[in-house]
């Protein structure tokens, strides 16, 4: 790991809750019924036409790593706890999003290489838990252009030169960097997927489709 001064990082803790195998979340609204109206997400953005989360899906890697356009959110994300040579402890976390902008139903053909129905958007903290230092940066962009995108194998997210990319098998390496403050990561996966909930379904709420893939 690489930051603002150049102590080195000796050891990832056992904190990283590995996130690097919970890299694919589908994540879906409330399913209507007969009575309701279609419901709507943020901005009031219709869900009709996206795909719900639903129990007995099986999930199928390193398929499942990579981004599913017919679901509205979805999002990877990476936190941990790391102990530098000298004692020094750090906290990270590097969280990439992907929102549809439109279902897959109301795809548009255009010819523009910058045209897309998605946009990415991203998030990379770190944590000087001696100094008692935080810092936080945010950034988004549309998943055309090469700007943004995800790729399932070999897997990649990335938003302009912050990425997660997966080197060789079970081995991934994070980087992001902004005002001087960067991470540069190797991430190691030692006991591959593990799934939460119910085979991977993870009921949010009461309404049927209120869930993600976790």
């Amino acid at each position: 790991m690489t930051i603002s001064d150049p102590r080195s990082i000796s050891r990832l803790s056992t904190h990283l809750l590995l996130l690097v195998i919970t890299i694919g979340v589908l994540s879906s609204c409330s399913q209507p019924d007969d009575s309701q109206v279609i419901p709507s997400g943020p901005a009031g953005q219709p869900l009709e036409g996206f795909a719900r989360a639903a129990p007995g899906t099986l999930l199928a890697f390193p398929d499942d790593f990579g981004p599913h356009d017919d679901y509205l959110t979805e999002w990877w994300y990476y936190t941990g706890n790391l102990d530098a040579e000298d004692g020094s402890r750090f906290g990270y976390q590097l969280t990439f999003f992907r929102r549809a902008l439109a279902s897959p139903g109301e795809l548009i053909e255009r010819s523009s290489s910058w045209s897309t129905q998605q946009v990415y958007l991203a998030h990379f903290a770190l944590s000087d838990i001696d100094r008692k230092d935080f810092h936080a940066f945010e950034r988004f962009s549309r998943g055309a252009a090469d700007l943004a995108g995800a790729l399932a194998d070999p897997f990649q997210v990335w938003l302009y030169d912050w990425s997660v990319e997966q080197t060789a098998e079970g081995v991934y390496r994070l980087q992001a960097s902004e005002d001087g403050i960067r991470i540069d990561l190797e991430l190691k996966d030692l006991k591959g997927p593990i799934l939460q909930g119910e085979q991977g379904y993870s009921q949010k709420g009461p309404d049927p489709g209120n869930a993600s893939y976790y």
